[in-house]
């Protein structure tokens, strides 16, 4: 090869999200978010979650299209993740009481916390349109893992063990999804978020949860 000239880089990244022109990364976000407007059909209360999904599917087809440039794929869509992630919370809650107006109920806190997340997730997919930033890079699996794990263990654990054990389980068992935290650091962490968890919840919110084991 002569002097003066190099092949073009290569990301780091792979996967749908890791093509320099976003088409991939487009349709894989305009998929999904098909996927949630259909989803609110199914629910009573579908215009805010119905209104996100909605403009997801109009960016996805244009970063497909080439309309919007990425500059930061790595926060665009990670934002993106995030506000989805709380338009399925939306859906998810959309059944439980306390989703309109002032009056609380057990779909008050679910609707406070995924707006506030899908609004975090939309200033953070912005900053990627505006600034540039780095590109997907390679990922583990061990982390998505033991949360999806966390999660779903959550929901087993709730009824039988009461909200104290279970999230005190759920956090510790998230937690250890990163290997930057430490045993004691984790063990800590996860009791200050349990009791955080029952003075909103429980305490705060008045919410009718089970709090100790029931034998």
């Amino acid at each position: 090869m002569s002097e003066g000239v190099s092949s073009s880089p290569k990301h780091p990244g792979f996967g749908f999200f890791s093509d320099g022109s976003g088409v991939r990364g487009g349709l894989l976000l305009t998929v999904l978010a098909v996927g949630l407007l259909v989803a609110t059909f199914y629910v009573t209360s579908p215009i805010v979650p119905r209104t996100i999904s909605a403009l997801l599917i109009l960016i996805g087809v244009a970063v497909t299209a080439g309309i919007l440039p990425v500059r930061a794929p790595q926060d665009f869509y990670g934002g993106l993740v995030l506000v989805m992630l709380a338009t399925l919370a939306l859906i998810a809650s959309a059944e439980l009481p306390g989703q309109r107006g002032f009056a609380f109920g057990p779909g008050t806190a679910p609707r406070l916390f995924a707006i506030i997340l899908a609004a975090l997730g939309g200033a953070i997919a912005l900053t990627g349109l505006v600034t540039a930033g780095p590109h997907i890079e390679k990922y583990k699996l061990r982390g998505p893992i033991l949360v999806i794990v966390a999660i779903l263990g959550f929901a087993a654990m709730i009824r039988p063990v009461g909200l104290v054990i279970a999230s005190y389980v759920t956090f510790v068992v998230a937690l250890l999804g990163s290997k930057e935290m430490r045993v004691v650091e984790t063990l800590v962490g996860a009791a200050v978020m349990t009791a955080f968890c029952v003075g909103l919840f429980v305490y705060l919110l008045n919410l009718p949860f089970q709090l100790w084991p029931r034998f």
